[in-house]
């Protein structure tokens, strides 16, 4: 009896052991159309960027190990709200020490806040650079590699069309969901402090879909209390 006690304590160990560092996370969101859709199953991983006390139904903000140089431009963060008590996903597209700005839905992007440093990353990885008042800039990195989607029709509020010049501040990382017009993002609170960030994407499960299927699929949330669209 005693072993039974010890061998099945010791899978449940190993089972939240398991869970504490991998677990699935179903979309319930359409903020990162086409690249997550609701409905899919992504797993995500607690060691890449850091072990952060799991969340189990409730959130401390905490690394238990830090480790910041986990995280890159472009990777797929599960993070808490700061408003919220809920994780989301998004992309991260900004590190600490980088400097961003929005114009007319285009994202602009300087690594380390450096000019000549970003110049030579969009050589390196055949992204489009612009050179703005003497300073080169990434225009749009993440649309030449992901699936980074607009929509036409919204012309408000302005955090999804212009913002200024922003550096990023130290142990923050600025997050965007790649329907840039149907998410509320660090456009609207900011950058996400280091300890709100729980996990990193690593896999995903998409849905096998039909055409029919497809065309169903919720690609606007027409309640949106922020979003102003065109009326024709």
């Amino acid at each position: 009896m005693g072993q039974k006690v010890w061998r099945y304590g010791g899978v449940l160990l190993g089972v939240i052991l398991f869970l504490s560092l991998i677990r699935p996370y179903r979309v319930s969101d359409i903020s990162m159309n086409d690249t997550l859709m609701d409905g899919d199953l992504v797993w995500v991983e607690n060691l890449t960027a850091g072990i952060h006390v799991p969340s189990w139904g409730f959130y401390i903000d905490r690394h238990l190990l830090k480790r910041e140089q986990g995280i890159h431009r472009g990777d797929l963060l599960a993070f808490r709200h700061p408003l919220d008590r809920r994780l989301y996903l998004k992309r991260c597209v900004a590190l600490p020490g980088d400097r961003i700005f929005e114009k007319n839905k285009d994202l602009y992007l300087q690594i380390a806040g450096d000019s000549q440093r970003t110049k030579a990353y969009a050589q390196a990885l055949h992204l489009p650079l612009v050179k703005i008042e003497g300073e080169w800039w990434l225009k749009n990195p993440y649309a030449r590699y992901y699936n980074i989607m607009h929509d036409p029709e919204v012309v408000g509020p302005k955090e999804l069309i212009e913002m200024s010049v922003t550096t990023i501040p130290p142990h923050r990382y600025f997050l965007m969901g790649d329907y840039r017009d149907n998410s509320t993002d660090s456009r609207f609170f900011g950058p996400v402090p280091y300890d709100y960030i729980y996990y990193r994407v690593f896999w995903i499960w998409h849905r096998p879909l039909d055409l029919e299927a497809v065309g169903k699929i919720r690609r606007y949330d027409l309640e949106h209390p922020m979003v102003i669209r065109k009326k024709y």
